[in-house]
C-alpha cells in the first residue's frame, strides 16, 4: 500500500480551497442569480433598499471616531461632560454679558465730562474775587495736563491705558486669582478708565456686582471717548484731598501753580496721592505724601520710563509745597454776594455749583477795604469788630464789604447783620426830616427838631431812608436811638448825595451758567425818598463850605462808634464794637484812628470807571 505523505498547507490555500468547493457545491441555477464584481444590483434588491432608506425610522450607523474608540469609557464621558459645561459656561457668559450692557445703558456716558464747579464770583472787571460753593474743581485740557504726569499716572495705576479697550484683561486674571487666595475681595484690577466710570456714577460697593457694571460702563466710555478724552475727564475728576478736585484745584492749592506748570517732582507727588488722597495730604501729611511720591517714582523707574538717576535727582529738588494758611475758599467776606444770590434762585442750584457771578464788587476798593480794616485794628486798644462797606451812590452797587475782624470763620457778617445804635451820627438824618416838614433844620440841635417833628411822624421818616429800627421813643430816640446795620448807614448817606433819591443796594448784576447763558440779570433802581431841597437843607446844615464830608460819632453808650463818607463817586460806611455791648477802650483814641481811616479811604483814588461800569 504505497505511503501517503502530509504537506502542510498556508491558511490562505485551505481557504481558497474550501472556498472553491463551495462554488462548486452550489446549484448552477443560483450561481446565474448572484452578481458578479461589477455588476449592477438587481431590481430587488435596489426597491428593497431604497424602501429601507426611505422609512422615516431609518438612520444610517455612526462612524466612532478613532480618537474616542482609543479612549477609556470613563473618559469619553468625562470629556463629554465638559464639552457640555463649556457650552453651558459660554452661553451663561454670554447672558450675563447682555444683562450688564444693558445694566450700563441706563446710565448717561455723557455725564463723565459734566463736572460740577465751584461757583465763581468776579468783579467788575471781570477778574475771580472768591468761589462759593459746588465742587472745589477748575477744569482743564489734555494740552494743559504735563505729559510727565500721565507717564507717572501709567506707571502707578494703568501702565497699559493706551493699548486696551477699557479693562485690562491681564490685570483682571492677576487679581481674580489674587481674591481667590486671599478668599475676599482685595483687588478689582480697575484701569483708569474704570476709575473714571466708578467717580462718575458714585460706585462705591466693593462686590462682583458692583465690578460688572464698572467693566461695562468703561467699555461704553472706550468706544464713545479718545484716550485724551478719557485721561482729561479723569484728571478733572479725581479727587486729591483737602477739599479738591481735579488736577487744577490740586495745583494751585497745594503748590501755587496752575497744572501746566508743575515740576516733575509734583506730579510724581500729585500721582502717588490719588489712593489715598485723605491721608496723605500733603498739607496735612506730608511725610506720607512723599512716601507716595517715592514709590511712584520707583514704579517708573522698574517700568523703565526713569533711570535711577534720574529718579533720585527727582527726589532731591525742590517740592515747592505751598503754606497751608491759604483757603480754597477764597475771600469768605464776599459771602454778602451769596447771601444775596441765594434770595433769587433756587438753593440747590447754587449748591450744584458751575455758576458765573458778575459781581459790582470793585477788587481795587475792597482791597483798600480790607488793608485800612487790618491797619486801623492794629492800630487800637482792645479787641474791638469792624465792619466796613463802599456803595456807589448812583447806582446802589455794592463796591466792597468786610464782614469783621473774623469774618473767613462765621456766616455772621457785621456789615449785614449788626444792628448798632447810631448815637450822633444821626443828627443829618433829623436835619432832613425837619425839612422835608418844613422845619428849618438848626446844627447842634437834633432833641428840639424831633421834638416839633414828634416821634411817630420822625420814624415814618427814617423807613424811607431805609432804617427797618427798633426805634427808641422821645428824646432818646433824637439823640441817635435807633439800631441800624452799615448797609443800611451807607444807603441812607447815600440818598443824601443822591438829591434824595434812595438806590437800592446789590450785590449781583449778572448770573451765568456753566455753558455762558445769562439767567439773571440786576441793573441799578432808585425810588423817591426825599425833596431835594430837603437833603439839600440838611447837608448844607451839617457842613458849611467846601470841606469834605464824613460823619463821625459813638452812641450815647460809647459802646459803639461809626464814621461815614459822603461822596458823589462812593459812600463808604465803618463801624467799631463788639458782638455784644461792651464799652470801647479809650473812644477818644478809637474816634481819632477811625477819622483818619474814612479820610484815607475817601480821598483814596482807584482806578476810574468806565462809562458802562458807571452805569451798572
Amino acid at each position: 500500500m504505497p505511503s501517503l505523505t502530509c504537506r502542510p498547507v498556508s491558511d490562505n490555500s485551505s481557504a481558497r480551497e474550501l472556498s472553491s468547493a463551495t462554488d462548486d457545491a452550489r446549484p448552477a441555477q443560483h450561481l446565474a442569480g448572484t452578481p458578479h464584481e461589477g455588476a449592477s444590483i438587481s431590481n430587488e434588491e435596489s426597491i428593497e433598499r431604497t424602501s429601507i432608506q426611505s422609512d422615516p425610522c431609518w438612520k444610517p450607523a455612526k462612524r466612532k471616531s478613532i480618537f474616542l474608540c482609543r479612549l477609556a469609557p470613563w473618559a469619553r464621558k468625562l470629556l463629554k461632560v465638559g464639552i457640555k459645561a463649556a457650552m453651558i459656561g459660554i452661553l451663561l457668559a454670554l447672558s450675563v454679558g447682555l444683562f450688564y450692557y444693558f445694566k450700563s445703558l441706563s446710565y448717561d456716558i455723557g455725564e463723565i465730562q459734566k463736572m460740577p464747579e465751584r461757583s465763581v464770583i468776579f468783579d467788575m472787571d471781570g477778574k475771580e474775587l472768591a468761589t462759593l460753593h459746588g465742587e472745589n474743581r477748575r477744569l482743564i485740557s489734555r494740552t494743559e495736563i504735563p505729559d510727565f504726569f500721565v507717564s507717572a499716572l501709567e506707571a502707578r495705576e494703568d501702565k497699559r491705558f493706551f493699548n486696551h479697550g477699557g479693562v485690562d484683561l491681564r490685570g483682571v486674571l492677576r487679581a481674580a486669582i489674587r481674591n481667590a487666595s486671599d478668599m475676599s475681595f482685595t483687588q478689582g484690577a480697575s484701569t483708569l478708565t474704570m476709575q473714571l466710570a466708578r467717580n462718575s456714577f458714585n460706585l462705591r460697593e466693593k462686590n462682583l456686582h458692583r465690578k460688572l457694571v464698572e467693566i461695562a460702563i468703561a467699555l461704553r466710555i472706550e468706544a464713545s471717548y479718545s484716550k485724551d478724552e478719557i485721561l482729561s475727564a479723569y484728571v478733572n475728576r479725581i479727587y486729591f484731598g483737602s477739599g479738591c478736585h481735579g488736577l487744577e484745584e490740586a495745583s494751585r492749592r497745594y503748590f501755587g501753580v496752575s497744572a501746566a506748570d508743575l515740576t516733575r517732582r509734583q506730579c510724581a507727588l500729585l500721582v502717588g496721592i490719588i489712593r489715598a488722597p485723605h491721608a496723605c495730604s500733603p498739607l496735612r501729611a506730608p511725610e506720607k505724601a512723599i512716601l507716595q511720591q517715592d514709590e511712584v517714582l520707583a514704579r517708573m523707574v522698574s517700568e523703565g520710563i526713569l533711570s535711577q538717576k534720574e529718579a533720585s535727582g527727582i527726589q532731591s529738588s525742590d517740592l515747592g509745597l505751598s503754606p497751608a494758611g491759604s483757603s480754597p475758599g477764597g475771600n469768605r467776606a464776599l459771602q454778602a454776594v451769596r447771601r444775596h444770590f441765594e434770595e433769587l434762585i433756587d438753593t440747590r442750584d447754587i449748591r450744584n455749583g458751575g455758576l458765573r457771578l458778575q459781581s459790582t464788587i470793585r477788587a481795587d476798593m475792597q482791597n483798600l477795604l480790607e488793608q485800612e480794616t487790618k491797619a486801623f485794628l492794629k492800630a487800637i486798644p482792645g479787641s474791638p469788630e469792624i465792619a466796613a462797606v463802599c456803595i456807589d451812590p448812583r447806582t446802589g452797587g455794592i463796591r466792597g464789604i468786610v464782614g469783621g475782624r473774623a469774618s473767613g470763620n462765621t456766616s455772621f457778617n457785621r456789615a449785614l447783620d449788626a444792628r448798632r445804635d447810631l448815637g450822633e451820627i444821626f443828627s443829618l438824618f433829623v436835619y432832613a426830616a425837619a425839612a422835608e416838614r418844613g422845619i428849618s433844620p438848626r446844627k447842634g440841635q437834633p432833641v428840639t427838631l424831633g421834638r416839633e417833628i414828634g416821634t411817630e411822624d420822625l420814624i415814618r421818616l427814617m423807613e424811607r431812608f431805609g432804617f427797618k429800627g427798633p426805634f427808641l421813643a422821645g428824646d432818646d430816640l433824637f439823640r441817635g436811638g435807633l439800631s441800624a446795620t452799615p448797609l443800611e448807614v451807607a444807603a441812607a448817606a447815600a440818598t443824601m448825595t443822591a438829591a434824595g433819591q434812595k438806590p437800592r443796594t446789590y450785590f449781583l448784576r449778572r448770573l451765568l451758567n456753566s455753558d455762558g447763558n445769562q439767567i439773571l440779570s440786576i441793573g441799578p433802581s432808585t425810588r423817591s425818598a426825599f425833596a431835594p431841597t430837603s437833603v439839600r437843607a440838611a447837608l448844607e446844615t451839617q457842613f458849611s463850605g467846601d470841606v469834605p464830608r464824613f460823619l463821625l460819632g459813638a452812641s450815647p453808650s460809647k459802646t459803639d462808634a461809626w464814621a461815614v463818607w459822603l461822596g458823589s463817586e462812593r459812600t463808604i460806611c465803618l463801624w467799631v464794637g463788639h458782638d455784644t455791648p461792651t464799652r470801647l477802650d479809650s473812644p477818644d483814641i478809637l474816634l481819632s484812628a477811625l477819622q483818619n481811616s474814612i479820610q484815607r479811604l475817601g480821598a483814596a483814588r482807584p482806578k476810574p470807571l468806565s462809562a458802562s461800569q458807571a452805569k451798572r
